[in-house]
């Protein structure tokens, strides 16, 4: 339509009552069979649509309408995006001021969380466990430390040995700390520069199947593994790369150096014993009757006597002129610049405690007191004691490099 077009729209005059305002008001109008577009006007202001088709003059409102409905749709999520920080900052301040402690441990973890609760309860301070694996151990956790030692994330190592403790202390993982008790506990179960502290241990221990062996026959000394009369399998030990089994092959190398060291496990394979994935498993295949004897680790043995298992369990080499049974304490450290210190040494006075000490021998079965007396309380330990294995733990830890090389060379080549 063309400009004249527009010319023709009758115009209808309108008076307001008390006020000299003109409405005009544009009617639809048929042109060419094509119905046009009014427009409104009121006090005489008037848009500069007059002269756009009825298609654009639609468009254009339509885009205005756009624009508004997306200038609102923004202003609401930027109230909203505003909420939700205030709400996490709100959550987050909240949540800092309750105290925790991060603790790294390869205590297994059935009996550490229930350590964890009870510290909990007494402190008030939430405990933030890191556990390991098993196939990994100790191993995993030392070398996160290590590779942590620069910014640490943990606060406490609560290992379930001692060799990797030793070792992470003597590379300055650790900071020195005395725990309340730790006068309780004998020297050689904690570090001269308290740099760690030993509470509970376990022992190295042969777990019997009953029924496939008559006591007689029963082994009494890790020697005794050795014998020629032992078929195929009739043996197990856990593989000799991680956790406690690679601290006794470095106690070995330690007292008797690579020949001695040598001599054990090249044995054993040319016996064509078992080896597994870890101490557990060594259990289970004695349990099943699989195996007849295995090398494991005091716990290991008590769960299965405690549930109804046909197996016993011996403390090895403890005649009067053998060498006596490697005994594993656990040890807790104070890891250097970690986040909570004042948190960490509580922990540390509580687990190094004699509550501490006993709590864990009631909930770890087969863990007993570094205490001797407190070790009396426990009835599957023998009337006069487990005589201990005398070596030096810095020494045995000092040999886990070596033994960790040789035992590679034979298991992994």
């Amino acid at each position: 339509m063309d400009r004249q077009s527009f010319q023709h729209f009758p115009v209808v005059e309108l008076q307001s009552q008390g006020q000299h305002s003109t409405h005009r008001k544009r009617k639809p109008v048929q042109s060419g069979g094509k119905i046009m577009q009014c427009q409104c006007y009121e006090n005489n202001e008037r848009q500069d649509t007059s002269m756009l088709p009825s298609n654009q003059f639609a468009d254009k409102i339509n885009t205005e309408q756009k624009t508004r409905m997306s200038r609102r749709k923004h202003q609401f999520l930027a109230v909203v995006i505003m909420i939700a920080i205030v709400m996490i900052a709100f959550v987050s301040g909240c949540g800092s001021n309750e105290p925790e402690v991060i603790i790294y441990t390869s205590v297994d973890q059935p009996f550490a969380e229930p350590v964890f609760k009870a510290f909990t309860d007494k402190t008030g301070i939430k405990v933030r466990p890191v556990f390991d694996t098993e196939a990994a151990k100790t191993v995993g956790l030392a070398n996160r430390l290590r590779a942590e030692s620069a910014a640490p994330r943990a606060d406490v190592f609560w290992s379930s040995e001692f060799s990797h403790t030793i070792r992470l202390a003597a590379e300055g993982i650790f900071a020195p700390y005395r725990p309340a008790h730790a006068e309780d506990i004998p020297a050689h179960f904690r570090d001269a520069q308290d740099l760690w502290t030993g509470s509970g241990q376990r022992a190295r221990v042969l777990i019997i199947n009953k029924n496939s062996l008559p006591e007689e026959v029963w082994p009494k000394t890790l020697d005794e593994l050795l014998d020629e009369k032992w078929q195929p399998e009739q043996i197990t030990v856990a593989r000799p790369l991680f956790g406690t089994t690679n601290t006794q092959a470095s106690a070995m190398f330690a007292r008797e150096g690579e020949e001695g060291l040598r001599r054990f496990f090249e044995t054993l394979k040319q016996r064509k014993a078992a080896f597994v994935d870890g101490n557990a498993t060594t259990r289970d295949r004695v349990v099943a009757g699989t195996s007849f004897v295995g090398l494991t680790d005091s716990d290991d043995a008590i769960v299965a006597i405690k549930r109804g298992d046909p197996v016993a369990m011996i403390f090895p080499d403890q005649g009067e002129s053998q060498a006596g049974t490697l005994l594993i304490p656990n040890t807790a450290a104070l890891v250097k610049n970690g986040p909570s210190s004042t948190q960490a040494k509580a922990f540390l006075d509580f687990i190094t405690s004699a509550e501490g000490e006993l709590l864990l021998t009631r909930l770890g079965e087969g863990f007993f007191p570094i205490r001797k007396d407190l070790a009396t309380q426990l009835e599957w330990l023998p009337a006069n004691g487990v005589k201990e294995l005398q070596i030096s733990l810095p020494q045995v830890a000092g040999a886990i490099a070596s033994t960790s090389a040789i035992l590679s060379e034979m298991f992994l080549q």
